[in-house]
């Protein structure tokens, strides 16, 4: 399994950050639950690193980001692949968990 992410660069320009610094924030969190990052490029890839936990804590980083401000106006996409070739666009449902935080 795995989660891909590209940028909108501009979008991120324009609040005052870099792509960097987005990147190493979204970085910490995976490299925390040992997930692996496979390419820091564009997009950024993480994998699963065998364990049983990988699912769970890759969808608890992903949940905790949609919750986020800043997070949905900086993906331009944010796309989660499982090893059985389901993929899902995870920021079609950022919507959901904003709506669920204003709760």
């Amino acid at each position: 399994m795995k989660v891909e992410f590209t940028f909108d660069k501009e979008q991120i320009q324009q609040y005052g950050y870099t792509v960097d610094a987005v990147k190493q924030t979204i970085l910490r969190g995976f490299v925390a639950k040992g997930l692996r990052c496979t390419s820091d490029d564009e997009p950024m890839t993480f994998t699963d690193s065998g364990h049983k936990e990988d699912f769970s804590n890759m969808w608890a980083i992903l949940v905790a980001l949609l919750r986020t401000d800043w997070f949905p106006k900086f993906a331009a996409s944010c796309t989660w692949y499982d090893d059985d070739g389901t993929q899902e666009d995870v920021l079609s449902q950022a919507w959901k968990i904003q709506r669920q935080k204003m709760a």
